[in-house]
């Protein structure tokens, strides 16, 4: 199976870490006289820089590919052959790097002084290099010691660095290589038609390439355009009904020259493997719900709260389940008032089996053949699945292109409180928590950003 994110699984293990983080002296028993000589040997204007210094809140964007094969988005510079190289490692801050190094987290400046590729401390890489230049301090007897040395002499106790924090749930990659599930969106007649070597079956970032439109049909020189891929249809698990076809975000390019029908343009950014034939829109950004927190644990019991229910129905890349920070499809949209941001919990009935979930992976198969899809039979006919409806939901306004004509399950009583004779049917066992990345009028994009075990297609949503 190809995975629409090759280019960037080899991006991902290089994430940036911050930088500029205070170390948390925890549990320290340095003697305050040792502390304050510690302090006392860090320029002023050094420790205040810092304590303060705030970098980007956004990671570059342009990362390029150097010899060693690791990723950075900064021009590495030649290094001296006498001079002490640090090699970044996974986890690591400038303000650890000093702290192991120069013996105290607060000379972090001094390092990234000495280290001037860097443009911003906030995010550093990976296996990029790191210049180590060591200072000296007098000792008592006149003769020269290294700073470190002298500090963790006066320190003694040991010391415990912060934790690295942690990436944000959601993050641009996310929301620019989704994709959306439109039943009447037109596909674009500007295309990619070539590139420098034609003989490549497939492209990625940095590769120029040929489109088949120009300054007649309004492309200039600097145009920005996202590339766009026709996927299948989609069918709703539970109904079988035909929602509209699935449209991926691949990458974006820049026009370098512009011609009258036809332009020269380069990828500047890919999600997977680029094809000829791929449609280009006009490039738009896309908000990034930044300010999203996970919770710690799924409830165990929630009674109905009359907000927007739906179910899942695609999962990215066609996988049969998704879990903890995969891409899943949901039949609620703006109709429903669903926006960017929300959170809604992901779950399914107490009785419900895997059969349930098989059936509802059945009907989302139920498309066209396509390149794909050569090992699937046709399915036709309408599969066996629980068509219980929660009160509010959008199949039970009939407001969604999902709506089902069969009646709702009477298992599921009013207020989710299970009757003596339905025993534990009725409640709810919930399976993880999404955030919303982007949305159309009856359809959604999701991130799973917390899950307990596998998620299905069929599995119902409520918004928190």
């Amino acid at each position: 199976m190809k995975t629409r994110r090759g280019n960037w699984l080899m991006v991902l293990p290089a994430l940036v870490v911050l930088a500029s983080w205070p170390v948390i002296w925890a549990q320290e028993k340095t003697p305050p006289k040792a502390k304050d000589q510690a302090a006392a040997q860090v320029p002023p204007d050094v420790s205040k820089k810092a304590r303060e210094y705030k970098g980007s809140p956004t990671p570059p964007k342009a990362l390029s590919k150097v010899a060693d094969g690791h990723w950075t988005p900064y021009t590495l510079p030649e290094i001296p052959k006498d001079a002490e190289v640090y090699k970044i490692k996974q986890g690591d801050t400038l303000s650890q790097v000093a702290q192991q190094k120069l013996g105290t987290w607060l000379l972090w400046p001094q390092i990234w002084d000495d280290n001037p590729y860097i443009k911003d401390a906030h995010w550093i890489y990976p296996d990029d290099p790191l210049l180590i230049k060591v200072p000296k301090v007098v000792g008592m007897a006149g003769e020269e010691v290294p700073v470190q040395e002298e500090v963790a002499a006066a320190r003694g106790d040991r010391v415990e660095l912060e934790e690295e924090s942690p990436m944000p749930p959601v993050n641009a990659h996310d929301v620019y290589c989704s994709g959306f599930i439109s039943p009447g969106y037109h596909f674009p007649s500007l295309r990619i038609v070539a590139s420098t070597d034609r003989s490549r079956e497939s492209l990625a970032q940095g590769d120029v390439v040929y489109i088949n439109g120009g300054t007649a049909e309004g492309v200039e020189n600097g145009s920005e355009f996202t590339i766009i891929q026709q996927g299948q249809t989609v069918s709703h698990p539970v109904t079988g009904k035909a929602i509209g076809k699935m449209y991926l975000r691949m990458g974006r390019v820049k026009v370098i020259s512009a011609q009258e029908h036809s332009s020269i343009a380069q990828i500047t950014m890919s999600c997977d493997e680029i094809r000829y034939g791929f449609g280009l829109i006009p490039y738009k950004p896309i908000p990034i719900p930044w300010d999203i927190k996970t919770s710690q644990q799924l409830p165990v019991y929630l009674p109905e709260s009359g907000k927007p229910s739906g179910r899942v129905i695609w999962a990215e890349e066609r996988l049969e389940s998704v879990g903890r920070y995969n891409i899943a499809y949901v039949d609620l949209g703006a109709a429903q008032k669903l926006a960017p941001g929300d959170k809604f919990w992901i779950y399914r009935y107490a009785d419900t089996t895997l059969l349930d979930t098989t059936h509802d992976l059945f009907r989302q198969q139920k498309i066209d053949v396509g390149e794909k899809d050569l090992f699937r039979p046709h399915k036709s006919g309408n599969a066996s699945a629980d068509t219980r409806v929660p009160a509010g939901t959008a199949e039970a306004a009939g407001t969604s292109p999902a709506s089902s004509s069969s009646a709702a399950d009477t298992r599921l009583p009013a207020g989710d409180v299970a009757s003596a004779a339905q025993g534990a049917a009725g409640y709810r066992k919930f399976l993880g928590e999404g955030v919303v990345l982007t949305t159309e009028a009856n359809t959604a994009c999701v991130k799973v950003l917390l899950s307990t075990e596998d998620i299905h297609p069929g599995d119902f949503v409520q918004v928190e």
